[in-house]
């Protein structure tokens, strides 16, 4: 995972890059999984080397992925396989910025795993087919950040890391709706919230807080040497008790906060992004 130069940190979360293809001769090269969180981000993912298909209950195979694909907001976990070696680069972006860039209304998106040809203006397009094309990762990430500061105001915050980087995007998203003078009315202002973000405001918190609080813990675990005491991190993050922390967790990955951290701390190669992540 790279994080963006901060004149853009407000429009792009981070980029992220995968490559199985240059392992040892002799290491296992089979199906990979991949496992996401749902999430409040949208982003773009071009798959440079190999595939990917989407699966469902049971590990079945749903369909195929495109070779580009734009990523809405998801409301549940994800799995993907890769069939075989893969190698992918993706940009991640905060959902209002993503907005504003494209005109598109978020809310559209939700859930969505779709081709950008369907999806994407012809100008979007070019800059995919560049991106596909050039020579590096690092050319990948000049052309989307010459893109996006020719079309996005500069941003003069630092970027953010790690849990405060969860919050930051709720606090530009509420100021510009003040900013509208949206804050009169509830009605209004998640029906622009759902337009700018996809989702309800509500949503929107419970998914920021659960990312913020999975993260502060495993970074206090790391650095304490100790496994996180989740009654202690419930409360921290503004849940009721342990119980409604646990909860959230469950729809937000899948796994319970203790099984989440234990499948991250094993090494499970599914939950690679977990671990970049935080």
């Amino acid at each position: 995972m790279v994080l963006p130069p901060a004149p853009l940190a407000g429009c792009i979360r981070a980029y992220i890059t995968k490559d199985t293809t240059r392992r040892a001769h002799g290491t296992a090269q089979g199906p990979q999984l991949n496992r996401y969180p749902a999430s409040v981000y949208c982003g773009i993912a071009w798959y440079l080397e190999g595939s990917s298909e989407q699966l469902g209950p049971g590990q079945q195979a749903v369909r195929a992925l495109p070779a580009t694909l734009l990523l809405g907001p998801q409301t549940r976990p994800l799995v993907t396989r890769n069939p075989g070696p893969v190698r992918t680069f993706g940009v991640v972006f905060h959902p209002q910025a993503f907005h504003r860039l494209t005109g598109l209304d978020i809310s559209t998106l939700v859930d969505g795993l779709l081709p950008v040809q369907d999806v994407l203006s012809p100008a979007w397009l070019a800059l995919c087919d560049g991106v596909r094309a050039a020579a590096s990762d690092a050319q990948r990430m000049a052309l989307l950040e010459d893109f996006v500061a020719s079309q996005e105001p500069a941003h003069a915050e630092a970027p953010a890391a790690g849990a405060a980087a969860a919050v930051r995007w709720m606090r530009e998203l509420q100021a510009h709706a003040a900013a509208r003078g949206l804050g009169g009315s509830l009605r209004s202002l998640e029906r622009h919230m759902r337009t700018w973000a996809g989702q309800s405001l509500r949503r929107l918190g419970w998914l920021s807080r659960a990312e913020t609080a999975l993260t502060r813990a495993r970074l206090e675990s790391e650095q304490s040497g100790h496994a996180p005491r989740w009654h202690d991190v419930a409360l921290g993050a503004g849940y009721a008790d342990q119980a409604h922390l646990c909860r959230e967790t469950q729809r937000v990955t899948g796994q319970s906060p203790s099984e989440l951290a234990r499948r991250v701390q094993a090494e499970d190669e599914s939950y690679w992004l977990y671990r970049l992540w935080s």
